[in-house]
């Protein structure tokens, strides 16, 4: 490795022992992960269907580069867009139904959604112990909360 300036005239540094040729593999790792954030930033395809499409076309030969399938999920989570939500606004009308068309929405207000339908709430009554948890990864965190209901 040595440096020079344009004109190619002089050495602007001597050569050193640091040489070495570039590495391929690491050019289709870097095109695979560019490929990957640019898909998970612009589709809501499944994190498994956006790595599955990437690695079809990429060489076996850089394979050996690959960091682990868990890592680049994670890569994949992080370039997701958080839809923003905010309390005015209000559910679409195909989530105030089930696909049999019964009432699933019981209760909205601003902080508060319920989702039930008539049969699973006679269900619930007749029951002795309620467990909720949450898994809401994109709601708000006013509307995020873990309860337990015990009669």
């Amino acid at each position: 490795r040595c440096h020079t300036n344009l004109s190619m005239d002089i050495f602007l540094s001597q050569p050193t022992d640091h040489n070495h040729v570039p590495n391929p593999e690491c050019i289709a790792l870097i095109e695979l992960n560019n490929q990957i954030k640019a898909q998970a930033a612009t589709s809501d395809e499944s994190t498994s269907s956006i790595l599955h499409s990437a690695l079809r076309t990429f060489p076996l030969n850089a394979a050996s580069e690959l960091p682990r399938t868990e890592i680049i999920m994670q890569t994949i989570c992080r370039q997701r867009q958080t839809p923003a939500a905010t309390f005015t606004d209000g559910l679409s009308d195909d989530l105030k139904k089930t696909y049999r068309a019964e009432d699933f929405l019981l209760y909205e207000e601003a902080d508060v959604i319920i989702f039930s339908t008539k049969a699973n709430l006679s269900t619930l009554k007749h029951s002795k112990h309620w467990l909720l948890m949450e898994h809401l990864k994109y709601a708000p965190m006013s509307f995020i909360s873990c309860l337990r209901f015990m009669h």
